[in-house]
């Protein structure tokens, strides 16, 4: 444990006394109005911060990359409660979002993992249940799936975590991701602290553990070549499926090279699926070409109207592309549900642009 010099407590206290009495006013309603000035501030720094965490994600998952496909797919299901908190600058919660998500889904994914008939299964469920991503995470280096480098992240974001959610101000501060002195004592310098860190590389680095958490899943059965290429291209193409194609960053300014990227992912799938599938798939491709164009001409019923569809035919798809499996792994169901992506913002994006 860190010595606490006297000077840096008195430094400490005179800090938080002019923090949080010198600079604030103490009834209640006008402080909360501070407070929520302070909000709006920060939000007014949000094209920089979005900007920042594209270019990260951009960077840990290059565009047009079936991994790319796959983060946007995790986000839109997990993130968007963390993308709040990135854009408020409200770095505490953040870090016990993220820590929170990762936890669970590594959790999650040593259930699906276990080979084992549904009674023994619910036996082990119930005492991963008691497990933390501290016990878990070496798991993942035995499995090859993460190395040290990723193991020492979580255990520092738990570490930090669990610093912040039991106001040890002290573990925050000296927490190499905080990078602070670790004199800080006091559980209210713990928002001072974290309000400095920049917690762009932490939203990233959360999520590639993820993706690569997912790896953990692929049944070891998965021998037959036949089976193997099917698994992987329709289990990369389903996320962006169900995206329609929405994240792709060719959408921004309606780049034609879109319909070249569709058809490019959609080729892999011509080649192994049956006739069946590439049938679906290519109506599915027509039809959401349309919809893109829609979406750009600022026709909104059209774009509404397609949109109402594509659940029937995703489903077929994905139907076909379990039955294409089920060929060579008997009945196993290897491709699970997907979410539709929520259009509304989209078709709102394209109604102001037709006003404007």
């Amino acid at each position: 444990m860190a010595k606490k010099h006297k000077n840096s407590a008195a430094k400490e206290a005179k800090c938080l006394l002019e923090e949080k009495i010198g600079s604030m006013p103490l009834d209640s309603e006008s402080r909360l109005h501070v407070i929520s000035n302070k909000m709006e501030d920060a939000l007014k720094q949000k094209e920089q911060k979005i900007a920042m965490l594209v270019k990260a994600i951009d960077d840990f998952f290059p565009p047009e990359t079936p991994n790319r496909g796959f983060y946007e797919a995790l986000a839109s299901l997990s993130f968007d409660t963390a993308y709040s908190l990135y854009l408020q600058n409200n770095n505490s919660a953040l870090v016990v979002e993220l820590q929170g998500i990762l936890e669970r889904y590594c959790l999650n994914s040593l259930e699906d993992l276990l080979p084992i008939d549904d009674i023994a299964k619910e036996i082990i469920i119930d005492v991963f249940s008691k497990k933390t991503l501290r016990d878990v995470g070496p798991y993942f280096v035995k499995y090859g799936i993460w190395d040290e480098n990723d193991n020492d992240f979580a255990m520092e974001l738990t570490k930090l975590r669990n610093g912040i959610a039991h106001k040890n101000a002290e573990i925050v501060s000296r927490s190499k991701l905080v990078q602070g002195n670790g004199q800080d004592r006091h559980y209210e310098s713990i928002h001072t602290l974290m309000n400095k860190v920049d917690c762009t590389s932490f939203i990233v680095r959360t999520m590639e553990l993820m993706v690569k958490t997912a790896g953990i899943a692929r049944p070891s059965f998965i021998k037959q070549p036949r089976l193997y290429a099917r698994y992987r291209i329709y289990t990369s193409l389903a996320p962006e499926l169900y995206n329609l194609f929405l994240t792709n960053s060719y959408i921004k300014e309606h780049d034609p090279r879109l319909e070249l990227y569709i058809n490019e992912r959609m080729a892999m799938a011509y080649i192994v699926g049956s006739e069946v599938l590439v049938e679906k798939l290519q109506s599915f491709r027509n039809d959401v070409l349309l919809f893109h164009k829609a979406l750009a001409d600022s026709d909104i019923e059209k774009a509404q109207c397609l949109y109402d569809s594509f659940s029937y035919i995703l489903h077929d798809i994905r139907m076909a592309m379990r039955k294409d499996l089920q060929v060579d792994c008997g009945d196993r169901e290897l491709l699970g549900e997907f979410n539709l992506i929520d259009v509304k913002p989209y078709l709102e994006k394209s109604r102001t642009l037709k006003k404007e």
